[in-house]
C-alpha cells in the first residue's frame, strides 16, 4: 500500500472502533498519529499479573501494510 492508499480524516484524536491487523484486531482506540508510514494508536487492555488486575494503555504502531480495515466510531458533528 502506497502512501495514496492512506484513509482520509484520521486525525490525532479520531476514536476508531476497531482496527484489523494480520495478526491482531484492536478496539476502542484513539489514533495519536497517522502518517504514509502507518498509524500510531492508544488502546487499553487488561492485564492480570500476580493476582492483580490492572488496566494498561499501550501504544502500538503498525505499518499501512499490516492493516486489513480501520472501522471509525460514527459521530455527529
Amino acid at each position: 500500500m502506497g502512501s495514496s492508499a492512506q484513509p482520509a480524516g484520521l486525525r490525532v484524536g479520531v476514536k476508531v472502533r476497531e482496527i484489523a491487523t494480520s495478526d491482531a484486531t484492536y478496539r476502542d482506540v484513539s489514533i495519536l498519529h497517522s502518517d504514509a508510514v502507518g498509524l500510531v494508536f492508544e488502546v487499553q487492555r487488561t492485564v492480570a499479573e500476580g493476582g492483580n488486575i490492572e488496566n494498561v494503555v499501550s501504544q502500538m504502531l503498525v505499518p499501512w501494510a499490516n492493516i486489513r480495515y480501520v472501522l471509525v466510531l460514527e459521530e455527529a458533528v
